[in-house]
C-alpha cells in the first residue's frame, strides 16, 4: 500500500513506534477522537507563540496582556470548536496555559530572534524513494532551530533522548531546503502541574547526537511497515491512555 497521506512525518513515525495499531487506526482508518486537554493547551500555546514570533519578525513590540488574550481566544475556539477530554477542570487548564505564556514572556522571549516561523518543510529522499514533511516551531536569525513543548512535568533523560528524532528529521529537511548550515538544535520544555508551579527544561542537541544514518534507518523501517500493512497490536502500560483502546481490544 501506498503511505496514507503520500508523505512520512515525524508524528508519523513516533506514533507508529509507539503501536502500529494506533497508527493503524489514526491515519488509515482516520477515526475521529476527542481532543485531550493536554494537546489542546499546546496547540493554543503554539498558535500564541507564532503570533508573537510574526509580529517580531515585522519589528512590532508586543505586550505581555495581548499576548495572553491572544492564547484566551485561541483556548475559547479550540473548546468551542472539538469535544475535549478534560482531565482537570476547564478553569485550571486555561490557567496554566496563561502562566505558561507568562513564563515565556519573561524567561525565554527576550533572548530569541526569530526569522521563521511554523516552517512547513517537505523534501523527496531520495536514499527511500518517500517524501518527508515536517514544520518546524523556530528557526532563528543564527539558524538555530527550536521546538517547543508543554507538559505536566519535567521530561526524563529517557524521554529526551526520544525526542532526538524529530530534531534531526527537522535539520535534515532544513540543510535540503536551505544548504548545510549545521545548525544547534535545542528543545525547550515548559512544565507545570498546576498554575502556581511552573519551570522549563532546556536540550540542545550535540553533533553526536545528530545520527542521519541511523533516522534514515528508522525511516526505512516504518514506511516497510506501513506498505506491507504490519499493524500489529503493541500492549503496555501505555494503553490505558489510548484514544483508541476500547476499540482496539474489541478487535483481533
Amino acid at each position: 500500500m501506498n503511505l496514507p497521506r503520500g508523505y512520512i512525518s515525524y508524528s508519523q513515525i513516533n506514533t507508529y513506534q509507539s503501536c502500529p495499531r494506533k497508527y493503524y487506526y489514526a491515519y488509515i482508518e482516520e477515526r475521529d477522537v476527542p481532543l485531550n486537554d493536554k494537546i489542546l493547551l499546546g496547540v493554543a500555546f503554539h498558535s500564541t507563540l507564532e503570533e508573537f514570533f510574526n509580529k517580531k519578525i515585522e519589528n512590532k513590540s508586543v505586550k505581555k496582556v495581548s499576548l495572553i488574550k491572544t492564547f484566551r481566544n485561541q483556548f475559547e475556539i479550540l473548546c468551542k470548536g472539538n469535544e475535549v477530554i478534560w482531565s482537570g477542570s476547564r478553569e485550571d487548564v486555561e490557567a496554566r496555559g496563561i502562566r505558561f505564556v507568562d513564563y515565556f514572556m519573561v524567561h525565554l522571549a527576550p533572548v530569541l530572534n526569530p526569522l521563521m516561523v511554523e516552517k512547513e518543510l517537505q523534501v523527496e529522499m531520495d536514499e527511500l524513494g518517500v517524501t518527508l514533511k515536517g514544520i518546524i516551531d523556530l528557526v532563528e536569525k543564527d539558524y538555530t532551530i527550536t521546538d517547543f513543548k508543554t507538559t505536566s512535568s519535567k521530561w526524563s533523560n529517557s524521554r529526551m533522548k526520544r525526542s532526538h528524532l524529530q530534531m534531526v528529521i527537522y535539520r535534515y529537511l532544513f540543510e535540503k531546503s536551505f544548504g548545510t548550515t549545521n545548525p544547534e538544535l535545542k528543545l525547550k520544555i515548559l512544565y507545570s502541574s498546576n498554575k502556581s508551579k511552573i519551570g522549563h527544561q532546556e536540550v540542545v542537541l550535540k553533533s553526536v547526537d545528530v545520527n542521519l544514518e541511523k533516522m534514515i534507518q528508522i525511516i526505512q523501517y516504518v514506511v516497510d511497515n506501513i506498505q506491507k500493512e504490519i499493524f500489529f497490536r503493541n500492549e503496555s502500560y501505555f494503553c490505558g491512555f489510548c484514544d483508541f483502546r476500547s476499540i482496539c481490544f474489541q478487535s483481533k
